[in-house]
């Protein structure tokens, strides 16, 4: 089988969609650290929109609220962005790139890495909206996508599953520069229908009314900015972040690899992707009166009895937990600010329409249990020269405290050091918080996280983090007060605009239950990882760029000492004046226990990742092809070879065979 599939892959029609950048990169890194890291599966495709989105809508680098952005998403750190500001104030806006290279604390690799994200737009003082520049000037965008695993899965062949096994999403999009976005998305996953099955009455009175009348997810959103004193204005799915997101984080942030922790999100943005979990359905404004601004939000939406669901509909027992409760929230949160300083205050109350009672377990003693939850929090943040200090305490209402603090300090311009401490009770209670953590949540964890960061030669950056989370009480994996320790050391070189390497040494040391259930009581044994990853990004020519990764890793515990490994080759060809453009991958993986990641290229607004276990390869073709100057066609196909198992997956998901195939193709319009 193997043999068969190099030939067919080199006749396969060359099409593909992305060109990496050193920014490509900065993303990537973090994507895949956050995977390691995740306790969890986790859909990272929001992350990944708010980068496209980016791209696709320059920040105007005049703008400092727009230029906040790039703090949240830790593309560049705080005090870059406070050099550009003062830059401006001295000596106006900056209306050319090179003019960059005057700014203190920009070098070459920064540079590149802003290179695709900014445009230079004056900024003007009074920008008036006008209709007739939306409708001149807007920008209409339009995805049909369908996705599947080629394989027949458990599901489908014992019928368990309801629908058939394509994933298909629609989306419409417009937005005119910063100022206006709306549009919609339907989606179907797989094994979810589109038109209800016959069913028999016993099974109909079951649901109860449960089952969807078209298609599971449809989303709306309508956002406008910057509307005389309606600073924003959101209708419809939206996202809501304030301070550090301990009282208030709705959506995904990104974790940091180096730099400073600090966020400056905007406090309301439109929801724009398919996830069917982490957003809010209503209304919220944001109002400004010279330094105060006033945010008051109101949402309400169905969610599952399992309010932590993968959002899937695909079984009678999926069903059954679908659109269970009615989740109603409002609130406010009032923020005074000026240049370099904010203080806020966020207050919101969330009422569920029946009470949630978990399983008593041990480990969710101190679980969310009941009806109503109030949450509120005090946050801030100073900026001076060359110091950064923030921070947020929140309390839920039964009186759990949560509390963040950091500090960034650059003594110089080619090195920042940043502390940071949390503190989360583990009773502390809250269903929207996205603060940092090394867990899977914002409880029952507290730590201490140290990063540097080190431009030591001229296109030379050394990265340092250290972190040491503990746990006060017990988890799903640890039956016992546990602590961990994690180190990451990378040297990273820009050989050139388009071409890096580095070196990337992580180690962790967590504790965890032992190996032995039948014991009186369980004990905790020390589960360490060592990787060592080596990558190189370089051009040949100015059409093909080639990508070299090797990961070696070694895992120790009390049972086990095995050895993995990660190598993968990438060909990405994007030839200048030419409607096409493909990349091409092929992976040798062998990770015995646990999984090895490889954040993989993919069609627009989709997340991928290779999280691979056992032993065998991995070979994808992605490409794009320009049918004319406002349609493309985007597509993908994967193919993942075992060489030591003979069926793949479980349950309903399980695949017979030791092959998986899985296809996407895209439709994108741009008008």
């Amino acid at each position: 089988m193997k043999r068969l599939l190099i030939p067919i892959l080199i006749l396969l029609p060359c099409m593909v969609f992305a060109q990496n950048t050193i920014t490509d990169e900065v993303i990537i890194d973090q994507i895949e650290r956050m995977l390691e890291d995740s306790e969890e599966e986790v859909d990272y495709t929001e992350l990944v929109e708010n980068y496209w989105q980016i791209l696709d809508n320059k920040i105007n680098i005049n703008n400092p609220d727009e230029l906040n952005q790039l703090i949240d998403l830790h593309i560049v750190n705080v005090f870059i962005i406070e050099n550009i500001n003062s830059y401006r104030k001295n000596f106006g806006d900056i209306m050319m790139f090179d003019e960059l290279q005057l700014v203190e604390g920009i070098d070459d690799m920064t540079l590149s890495i802003l290179r695709p994200l900014i445009c230079f737009e004056k900024q003007a003082a009074n920008d008036k909206f006008r209709t007739k520049d939306m409708l001149k000037h807007g920008k209409h965008q339009v995805i049909f996508q369908v996705e599947r695993c080629l394989n027949e899965k458990a599901g489908y062949k014992e019928h368990k599953y309801l629908g058939s096994p394509q994933k298909i999403l629609l989306r419409y999009g417009f937005s005119y520069k910063n100022r206006i976005e709306f549009g919609f998305a339907m989606e179907k996953d797989p094994g979810e229908y589109i038109f209800k099955p016959k069913i028999n009455d016993s099974i109909k009175n079951l649901l109860d009314g449960k089952m969807y009348p078209f298609i599971d997810f449809i989303s709306f959103h309508f956002l406008i900015n910057d509307f005389k004193f309606v600073k924003t204005l959101a209708l419809g799915d939206y996202q809501l972040a304030f301070g550090q997101g301990v009282t208030m984080g709705s959506g995904m942030a990104f974790a940091a690899g180096g730099g400073s922790l600090m966020r400056k999100s905007k406090k309301i943005r439109a929801s724009k992707s398919a996830n069917e979990t982490r957003y809010l359905r209503g209304v919220a404004t944001t109002l400004n009166y010279k330094n105060l601004d006033f945010t008051i939000f109101y949402s309400n939406r169905k969610v599952d009895s399992n309010m932590n669901s993968s959002g899937l509909h695909r079984t009678y027992n999926e069903l059954i937990k679908r659109n269970a409760m009615t989740q109603q929230l409002f609130g406010g949160n009032i923020s005074y600010r000026n240049a370099n300083f904010q203080i806020g205050y966020t207050i919101h109350r969330t009422t569920l329409s029946c009470e949630i009672n978990p399983d008593p377990r041990l480990y969710n003693t101190f679980y969310f249990r009941g009806k109503a939850l109030v949450n509120q929090g005090l946050d801030f943040y100073y900026v001076l020269h060359r110091f950064a200090f923030y921070g947020e305490a929140a309390i839920s209402d039964n009186h759990a405290p949560a509390v963040l603090l950091g500090t960034t300090v650059q003594p110089a311009g080619y090195i920042d050091v940043t502390v940071l401490y949390r503190y989360y009770d583990k009773r502390y209670q809250n269903f929207y918080s996205n603060a940092f953590a090394a867990g899977s949540g914002t409880r029952n964890e507290k730590g201490l996280y140290l990063s540097t960061s080190i431009t030591f030669a001229p296109r030379w950056r050394l990265i340092a983090t250290a972190d040491f989370p503990q746990f006060d009480w017990i988890k799903t994996n640890a039956y016992a007060p546990s602590r961990a320790q994690k180190y990451n050391l990378r040297i990273e070189h820009q050989i050139s605009s388009k071409s890096l390497f580095f070196i990337q040494l992580r180690y962790s040391d967590k504790e965890k239950n032992g190996p032995n259930e039948n014991t009186y009581m369980r004990y905790l044994v020390h589960d360490r990882k060592m990787s060592l990853r080596f990558h190189v990004t370089y051009p040949i020519g100015n059409d093909l760029t080639l990508k070299n990764c090797v990961e070696f890793c070694e895992n120790k515990d009390v049972s086990k000492n095995s050895t993995c490994y990660l190598i993968y080759q990438d060909v990405l060809y994007n030839p200048e004046n030419q409607p096409f453009s493909f990349a091409f991958r092929y992976t040798l993986f062998d990770s015995p226990t646990g999984a090895v990641y490889a954040y993989e290229n993919d069609i627009l607004n989709s997340f991928s990742t290779g999280s691979l276990y056992h032993k065998g390869m991995r070979i994808y073709l992605l490409g794009k092809v320009k049918l004319r100057k406002r349609l493309a066609i985007n597509a993908k196909i994967a193919w993942t070879i075992y060489d030591d198992i003979d069926e793949i997956g479980s349950g309903l998901e399980k695949i017979e065979g030791n092959v998986k195939t899985d296809a996407k193709i895209q439709l994108v319009l741009k008008l």
